[in-house]
């Protein structure tokens, strides 16, 4: 906790014997660096190394969040969001932040953090934010949900090609439904399927249709899938997390970094990229910017215009 202001403690009095003014160690400070201007935004201590991470510094962060900014903002732009912040860069003190400091609504509410533009991007990345976890609606209709996440996540020890089986189960079944579909890596071991929907039904409603998606994948094939969140039903299972779409409930955004070793990213990606093990970091802080320069087609270009009812598929599911 912060001191109050003007309270100083006072220290104990050491019982060892001091070492003499001219025997003490002096220890050599760090020459202050001179900030650098980043989309206006002053970065202090640029070349400051992200800890364990060999060669990575923290303007490396701040210039990879500016390479995939026109691809990372219209994710998170005008939507609530968690960060996960990491001081210093060490991974060891991450915290996640839900709502912007000391701020207040109209009223006494608390405001939810949002990021919209290039400058917000970079002032926050700035201040230690590793990580953008965004809600699966946007304002003004914070109530109304325009994306589903469903996030796959397999026993640490399951291979590829387990996992691989399990994806292409997960397709067919919202290929069967009529549902359009994204996918993209988590960073982790995880991949999830997004479904961009129309702002119709309410959270609960959302909720409770991802779920009967990841019930019927459980009832059909339990040997691979489970719907439960207990760490003991998931040996040797992918868990269907259906969680990640009730109100409040965020999911790491896509070209997000993420505070682990390596500097994974939460990538887009195409189908047929599975055909190799993406999990982990496949893609990270060093090969992501120039992926995306070099690529033909945006695996998730036609994401605005696939918003879709889940009527028809609910009623299919139910049935």
């Amino acid at each position: 906790m912060d001191a109050k202001a003007g309270h100083v403690t006072p220290r104990p009095t050491s019982t060892r014997a001091r070492v003499p003014a001219a025997q003490a160690p002096v220890r050599a400070k760090r020459p202050r660096e001179a900030p650098v201007d980043v989309a206006g935004v002053s970065i202090s201590n640029p070349t400051r190394p992200i800890p364990n991470e060999e060669g990575v510094t923290k303007l490396d962060v701040v210039r990879y969040n500016e390479a995939v900014a026109q691809w990372l903002l219209p994710q998170i732009a005008d939507r609530p969001l968690s960060l996960i912040r990491c001081p210093g860069g060490d991974f060891g003190s991450c915290h996640f932040r839900r709502h912007p400091e000391g701020e207040r609504e109209a009223g006494g509410g608390i405001p939810h953090v949002r990021v919209s533009t290039l400058q917000a991007l970079i002032a926050s990345v700035q201040g230690g934010t590793f990580e953008f976890h965004s809600w699966g609606s946007g304002f003004p209709r914070i109530d109304r949900p325009d994306r589903i996440t469903l996030d796959l996540d397999p026993d640490p020890q399951m291979s590829w090609r387990t996992f691989r089986e399990a994806l292409e189960l997960t397709r067919a079944l919202l290929d069967n439904l009529g549902l359009r579909w994204f996918v993209k890596t988590t960073g982790g071991k995880g991949l999830h399927f997004v479904l961009p929907i129309v702002r119709r039904d309410d959270w609960d409603d959302v909720k409770a249709f991802a779920r009967r998606i990841a019930e019927h994948l459980a009832t059909s094939v339990p040997t691979l899938f489970t719907a439960n969140a207990s760490k003991a039903k998931r040996t040797g299972r992918v868990y269907v997390d259906y969680l990640r779409n009730g109100e409040g409930a965020t999911a790491i955004a896509a070209y997000s970094l993420r505070a682990r070793p390596g500097l994974p990213v939460s990538m887009p990606i195409a189908w047929s990229a599975l055909d190799d093990d993406v999990r982990g970091d496949r893609f990270n802080i060093g090969t992501v910017p120039s992926m995306i320069e070099g690529r033909r087609v945006d695996p998730w270009a036609a994401y605005e215009d696939a918003r879709q009812s889940i009527a028809d598929a609910r009623r299919r599911l139910a049935g």
